[in-house]
């Protein structure tokens, strides 16, 4: 069996990353990990991550969760440092 840290290093995301991914789909944590792993192995993976990111940090905004915005903010830096660095 596959446990969170494999699930990590297989597809270069952080906790964070996908801490905040099971936060705005309400999903476990490693259901959320085999998610954004798969989404990232498929075309247009990262930018749909990307907008979920972006997606549940707007969300943070509006409802004026501060802790909840730095998190998203430091996911989505990350994010796009390691999958989308011709954005960062």
């Amino acid at each position: 069996m596959l446990s969170l840290r494999d699930c990590l290093d297989h597809s270069n995301l952080s906790e964070l990353e996908v801490g905040v991914l099971a936060d705005y789909t309400g999903l476990p944590t490693m259901l959320a990990a085999t998610l954004a792993g798969a989404m990232l192995q498929s075309e247009g993976g990262a930018d749909l991550m990307l907008r979920i990111l972006q997606d549940a940090d707007r969300q943070a905004s509006e409802h004026l969760d501060l802790d909840q915005r730095a998190r998203t903010k430091a996911a989505i830096e990350r994010f796009c440092t390691v999958h989308r660095p011709e954005l960062h």
